[in-house]
């Protein structure tokens, strides 16, 4: 069970396309970092997502798609809608899954790495800071737009992740779309859209 559920943590993160990339001078970086200090105000934050699932025997992509909601300082909600119903709440320091009703729940405390995990959804979706202790941080354009990619450190992590990329949008400097590379170049692409934020939320989206 451990195995599968870190396999899907790292699989609802939102990913962005391969394409040709140019690494940030220093003063791009400095502006960057610069353009984010206002999300730190974000409160809550709701938005629709598609997810693209791609592997090498398959000539298309998986879909799916759902909701995501998130309220600070330690609410996250992910809630897949279609093809199938399957919900995830980070709160209380602890999972809670709902999968087509049948419920389960992990306590966080009792391992670090999803702890690790649950702050870089967050972290990630707000533009955050990124813990340089656990991940080697560097900075990209790609089409025009700010690219951060993480590679873990750490060698359990490394066994599920080769590299976690942020692609953020001009208008609002949020992220619009994350990618998550495999060890065996499988990938996951997951697209955000109709981002509302600092809206009220109501308790219920973060229950199963």
């Amino acid at each position: 069970m451990t195995r599968n559920l870190l396999y899907f943590l790292f699989c609802i993160l939102p990913f962005l396309g391969i394409a040709q990339d140019r690494q940030m001078t220093p003063a791009e970086i400095s502006a960057f970092q610069k353009s984010l200090q206002g999300l730190a105000e974000l409160k809550t934050l709701e938005a629709d997502f598609n997810q693209y699932k791609y592997m090498s025997f398959m000539k298309k992509p998986i879909e799916a798609s759902g909701k995501l909601y998130i309220r600070q300082p330690d609410r996250l909600s992910w809630f897949y809608i279609a093809p199938f119903q399957y919900k995830m709440v980070f709160k209380d320091n602890k999972i809670f899954i709902n999968d087509q009703g049948k419920k389960s729940s992990l306590n966080l405390g009792n391992n670090k790495q999803f702890e690790k995990i649950s702050r870089l959804i967050a972290s990630g979706i707000r533009g955050g800071r990124y813990d340089e202790k656990e991940f080697t941080v560097s900075y990209f354009k790609q089409d025009g737009l700010n690219l951060v990619k993480l590679l873990p450190k750490a060698n359990d992590a490394k066994k599920y992740i080769k590299e976690i990329r942020l692609l953020f949008s001009k208008s609002d400097n949020q992220v619009q779309e994350v990618m998550l590379m495999e060890p065996s170049n499988d990938y996951t692409r997951f697209v955000l859209k109709n981002k509302k934020i600092n809206t009220t939320l109501h308790d219920s989206v973060f229950n199963l």
